[in-house]
């Protein structure tokens, strides 16, 4: 090799040789895996992720329409839970009308509300409440608020004695009002306070009084209306809601007596008296024209799963008599069908009924309450449910106030007894009354 006049010797040659690829493996090392390489990885890595992107938009886009019906059905699930458990009271304003103290012995000290929380999904309330009062005022007062159509929960109950009087307690809590949306339609909801009730304890489709009504075309009489009031209109007839599925109609049945009641309360129903030792029947009586007739014999309810109102079930015990209304129970205005009553009065103070489970049934749901055709009489009722021989349930119940809905667990549970007794209440104009058990169903087990 011969540079001008310079001739490279072997050895100069193999250098030269060497130095261009030291050279060249420098310039690879420097420009391509320095630079070109790891910017080739960056481009094959976004390119692989949006490979994945897109992938996943077109799953996504493949599943839209069975999301969009899973939302849907979330969405009507939760309308009609909302439905079931009444929480149709919305607004602060309607809140604090309902949240006042019924028993007039209990002294409101403090009801201030804090500041607004952010739970999702809800905005949340909170108000400090500080009462004084006699110990059951402050116990009734507490079952009041959980009982109102709302989703409430009560946090931080502290009760202390008053110094001074042995009688007086002090109490005070904070309860959260959640607010559901005011743009969230609820199927029945009419305004709630002050002008009348909205049916925050409908009871669900099929429980509904007869006729037309139990098909779910319209509110029936007396639903969100105050006494004498108009009906109500058509934008506010209550839908159908889905809890529960299974249960068989309410048959036909004539309506509740109209109007307030007056200083005479209608003739109690007490039955013939039976000798002992008679054939049982093991069914309730039923209400015909006034009077008492024995029920048909009785049947096991239908296999299924459907659920089971309480006069289908076999009556082990029936003291007082208890015995299906010949029509549905008026309750605070609000009818309901398929229901038990049982006549109290100072004299005839107890009654108590027992009815088979056989442990196929795993919970109870329905209404308790007076009928407004005794909404003048001077007694309350004591309230007192056993499953076992196992209190699972206490309260009570008085002329005119709202029903008390009951959703109770039964597993396991073979025999359950309602024991009713019957309590001077206040000022009236006669003691006699009508206790309802009303629209009571009973779940089979899953």
């Amino acid at each position: 090799m011969k540079f001008g006049t310079y001739q490279f010797s072997r050895r100069e040659k193999i250098l030269l040789v060497l130095l261009a690829v030291v050279v060249g493996i420098i310039f690879f090392n420097n420009v391509v895996l320095g630079q070109q390489l790891p910017a080739y990885r960056e481009l094959r890595g976004r390119l692989k992720a949006g490979q994945e992107r897109l992938a996943a938009a077109r799953q996504a886009a493949a599943s839209a329409a069975e999301l969009a019906q899973k939302a849907d059905q979330a969405r009507a699930a939760w309308e009609a839970t909302r439905l079931h458990l009444g929480f149709t009271l919305r607004g602060t304003a309607p809140f604090l009308e309902a949240a006042q103290p019924r028993d007039r012995s209990l002294q409101v000290l403090a009801f201030r509300p804090l500041p607004v929380e952010k739970r999702d999904p809800f905005r949340v309330y909170p108000y400090e409440v500080t009462v004084s009062g006699p110990y059951p005022a402050l116990q009734d007062y507490i079952n009041q608020l959980e009982s109102l159509p709302a989703l409430t929960a009560i946090r931080n109950l502290k009760i202390l004695a008053r110094q001074g009087n042995a009688g007086t307690v002090e109490g005070s809590f904070i309860i959260d009002l959640y607010d559901l949306g005011e743009d969230n339609p609820v199927p029945g909801a009419i305004a709630l306070f002050p002008a009348g009730r909205a049916d925050g304890f409908t009871p669900p489709a099929g429980a509904v009084a007869a006729g037309d009504r139990a098909k779910g075309t319209g509110a029936s009489p007396g639903q969100g209306e105050a006494a004498g009031s108009s009906p109500a209109s058509p934008s506010t007839a209550a839908t159908p809601g889905s809890v529960p599925v299974k249960l068989s109609p309410a048959p036909p049945a004539s309506p509740a007596p109209a109007g307030n009641p007056g200083t005479n309360p209608p003739e109690p129903v007490f039955p013939a008296p039976a000798g002992a030792g008679q054939a049982p029947q093991y069914t309730f009586p039923r209400q015909v024209k006034g009077r008492l007739e024995a029920g048909p014999a009785f049947k096991d309810p239908p296999a299924g799963n459907r659920d089971v109102w309480l006069e289908e079930l076999r009556v082990l015990r029936n003291v007082g008599p208890f015995y299906v209304l010949e029509r549905p129970a008026a309750l605070a205005g609000m009818q309901l069908a398929r229901s038990v009553g049982v006549n109290l009065s100072k004299e005839h103070n107890q009654a108590e009924l027992k009815v088979d489970l056989q442990k196929q049934y795993t919970r109870l749901q329905g209404y308790i309450g007076i009928d407004d055709s005794f909404a003048n009489s001077s007694g309350k009722v004591k309230v007192t449910i056993f499953a076992d021989g196992r209190q699972l349930y206490q309260g009570e119940i008085r002329p005119g106030d709202y029903p008390q809905y009951l959703d109770l667990p039964l597993f396991l549970v073979q025999q359950l007894t309602f024991s009713l007794e019957w309590q001077a209440g206040g000022i009236g104009d006669y003691d006699q009354l009508l206790a309802t058990l009303a629209s009571l169903h009973f779940s089979r087990k899953d």
